[in-house]
C-alpha cells in the first residue's frame, strides 16, 4: 500500500470526493429526494431543505 500510494497519493479524496458529488447535483436538487444526495445538498448549500416524504404526499395535486 504504501509504494502504491507513493506513486498515487490520495490528496484530499474525502473533500475532493464530497465535491465534485455537489459539482454534479447543485443544478438538479429536486431529484435529491430519498437518496444520500439531499445529505449533500444540505452540507453545501446554507440554508437547503430537503421536503420530507409527508410534504409530498399531502401536496400532492390529488385531493385524496
Amino acid at each position: 500500500m504504501d509504494e502504491i500510494h507513493a506513486v498515487h497519493p490520495r490528496g484530499d479524496f474525502k473533500n475532493d470526493f464530497l465535491q465534485a458529488c455537489y459539482e454534479g447535483l447543485k443544478h438538479r436538487p429536486e431529484t435529491t429526494n430519498g437518496t444520500v444526495n439531499s445529505d449533500l445538498l444540505e452540507h453545501f448549500i446554507p440554508g437547503f431543505q430537503r421536503k420530507t416524504t409527508v410534504e409530498r404526499i399531502l401536496g400532492a395535486p390529488w385531493p385524496s
